[in-house]
């Protein structure tokens, strides 16, 4: 059993649904009020401790697919996966392409949220040197690449002996169509934070209300 799983208090085997993470909130996917604004402060997620000041929650999108969201400790807003911030804080976040090659490895592998997935860099791939692909956590089954920009970084980070680990954050289980996955790696230091149980004693996360 992985850290990851231990930390979630999800079983072992590969056919329990994972557990849902404390602090979920409820609702579909927010406008921007719901998320932290661009104020200019470049190093907001850089925590002084080392570690990043936020959490990763539960969340259902506009289609009721349940995901994985950054959540800031301090505001209860959610952080956008596209926010430039996030890699200063060691947080690289990535929609993967190129699934629809890789369609039936995708449903065959375990993608649900919060599952580990491998990352394998492909030096010698023909059309990025930098390329990152993704597997589900046994190797067994190639989901798709990590985008390019995310690539450069990581590519660097591998080459250079950094432990890196990830996870799903968006994806389906073995045996369920998959059209879209998104992936979050960062260190193990890092990714444990993020994986913790929200205190209680924080703000409430932000989400869409009726």
């Amino acid at each position: 059993m992985s850290f990851i799983d231990r930390i979630l208090g999800r079983p072992s085997t590969e056919t329990d649904m994972p557990e849902p993470l404390p602090n979920s909130a409820p609702g579909s996917t927010p406008d921007g009020r719901w998320y932290v604004p661009h104020d200019g402060d470049r190093d907001r997620f850089v925590g002084a401790d080392g570690v990043p000041p936020l959490h990763l929650i539960v969340y259902g999108d506009t289609g009721g697919e349940s995901v994985l969201r950054l959540c800031e400790d301090t505001t209860g807003l959610l952080v956008s996966p596209s926010d430039t911030r996030l890699p200063r804080a060691g947080i690289y976040v990535s929609q993967l392409r190129g699934e629809a090659y890789h369609r039936t490895a995708c449903e065959a592998g375990d993608f649900r949220p919060g599952r580990p997935v491998r990352l394998v860099r492909e030096p010698d791939n023909e059309f990025d040197r930098n390329a990152v692909a993704v597997y589900d956590h046994a190797g067994l089954h190639p989901a798709a690449y990590v985008n390019k920009q995310k690539a450069r970084m990581l590519s660097r980070l591998m080459d250079s002996g950094e432990p890196i680990e990830a996870i799903s954050i968006r994806g389906t289980g073995s045996g369920i169509p998959c059209d879209q996955i998104a992936v979050l790696a960062a260190s193990p230091e890092v990714l444990r934070r993020l994986l913790e149980p929200r205190p209680d004693h924080l703000p409430t996360p932000a989400h869409q209300v009726s």
